[in-house]
């Protein structure tokens, strides 16, 4: 079973370094044609479902990879693949974030977590056999890469927007690999390079 994470395209708060979390933010212009290009590197691959938050954002990348690649089936929305929620810290700025030590009245840590990992569990039972596209977040796709790997520290890592990474699941051992990690290879060089910047968060 492979499982492709997908983080959504830019948008107008990415460009901004603004916290988004629950806050439903549209692609811009840009993140549209990063969605397109994620739907050409899928084109070829064997998929069938694809499965996505249902914020506007993640949901516009899963439809521009869905009439890319031709599949039928429709959008499995899930809201439990949202970002996390970031309480009164959306709309402003991770630098403010960091110089005033800002807490926020989101969601911590332990329970962002446990939503997040038991998201993956059905969706693997769901579709088990079968190759997945999910498409979510950058603090989502972090967290389940660290929960393929057993890293403990999800911060450590950072997703691009519009990436692309790959997860095998073997079932017969019950484990997990993952193959491929934040690619933005599909993306064109001046893209590949803005975002290359973008390492700011949380």
């Amino acid at each position: 079973m492979y499982i492709y994470l997908v983080r959504h395209g830019e948008t107008d708060w990415n460009n901004k370094f603004l916290f988004q979390g629950h806050t439903d933010v549209p692609l811009n212009k840009t993140g549209l044609l990063q969605a397109r290009a994620i739907g050409k590197e899928l084109k070829y691959r064997k998929i069938d479902a694809i499965v996505s938050s249902d914020l506007k954002r993640a949901y516009q990348t899963a439809n521009e990879i869905k009439k890319a690649t031709g599949i039928k089936s429709r959008i499995y929305k899930m809201k439990q693949l949202r970002e996390r929620n970031y309480g009164n810290l959306e709309g402003t700025t991770y630098d403010r974030y960091h110089k005033q030590n800002k807490s926020f009245t989101g969601e911590k840590d332990a329970a962002f977590f446990i939503r997040l990992n038991k998201a993956f569990k059905q969706i693997v039972k769901k579709f088990k056999g079968k190759d997945v596209v999910l498409v979510s977040h950058g603090g989502v796709v972090r967290q389940l890469v660290s929960y393929v790997i057993g890293l403990k520290d999800y911060k450590r890592l950072r997703i691009y927007n519009a990436s692309l990474s790959e997860v095998f699941y073997d079932s017969k051992r019950n484990a997990f690999f993952l193959l491929l990690l934040n690619s933005v290879s599909h993306l064109p060089k001046k893209e590949r390079n803005k975002i290359l910047y973008h390492i700011k968060g949380v």
